[in-house]
């Protein structure tokens, strides 16, 4: 990766820091957004469905699928604050799983959609506000995209389109003193993985603030010259039972 642009020395005394988690209302993304909120961050969290939020974040609504839409919510995060230090997302909407005889191409259409073109209309719109903190993207990836599995169609296919351009983000932006790293799971006990994966014991799934905290945990000082990673995060035994076993789902 080429290196981050230099620390401005005359750059202000140290302020509260601004997060903005896009999916922040289930899941993953609201277990980060909780934990940012209890170590002092201001966090706007933005999702689909304003379902009830952790306490100390402000809620807006948005869909990555539509311009317009993240549009209007980077004017609303832009009038509130002149940067940000974070911007997670974990919006994608349910997994699409299966074989090639249930999985249409409309299925793999809507995975890109929301997992990779929406991740980089977010990315796309917030660039400058994340330049003016020197600040950090943490976009959610998959095992499942790491490798091919026979359920992986859809969604396997959206998050390894997404780790590369990840890693393209993480190339184009380092000169702007911004960050992109992933973080890729295996199965999580959200209520996404128990609707994908009706069968599977969810007490063998990663539990979701453990993957929240880390996410967090990436802001740390002793991280600040991670760009272009991807930190793998293995479930249990059974999700890496090879490319015809049980799909992990990190969602």
């Amino acid at each position: 990766m080429p290196p981050l642009a230099q620390e401005d020395p005359q750059a202000p005394p140290e302020r509260r820091r601004t997060a903005l988690v896009v999916g922040g209302s289930q899941g993953i993304g609201r277990a980060a957004a909780a934990q940012l909120a209890k170590e002092g961050w201001t966090v706007w969290t933005a999702a689909r469905r304003p379902d009830p939020l952790p306490a100390g974040t402000a809620a807006l609504c948005v869909d990555v699928r539509d311009g317009d839409s993240v549009r209007e919510l980077r004017g609303r995060v832009g009038a509130g604050t002149d940067g940000l230090d974070l911007l997670v997302v974990t919006a994608g909407g349910a997994a699409v799983l299966g074989r090639m005889a249930d999985i249409t191409p409309d299925d793999v259409a809507e995975m890109l959609a929301q997992h990779v073109v929406g991740a980089y209309r977010v990315v796309r719109a917030f660039h400058d506000l994340l330049a003016a903190r020197r600040g950090q993207v943490v976009l959610m990836l998959s095992r499942m995209g790491r490798a091919p599995r026979m359920h992986g169609h859809a969604y396997g296919t959206a998050k390894a389109a997404l780790e590369h351009l990840a890693g393209c983000l993480a190339l184009d932006l380092a000169a702007a003193g911004v960050r992109v790293n992933c973080v890729s799971p295996g199965a999580v006990d959200t209520a996404m993985f128990r609707t994908a994966l009706p069968d599977r014991d969810p007490r063998t799934a990663l539990p979701a603030d453990d993957v929240g905290r880390l996410i967090v945990r990436l802001t740390d000082p002793e991280f600040g010259s991670l760009n272009g990673a991807v930190l793998d995060l293995p479930g249990d035994p059974a999700s890496r039972s090879g490319p015809a076993g049980p799909p992990p789902y990190g969602g």
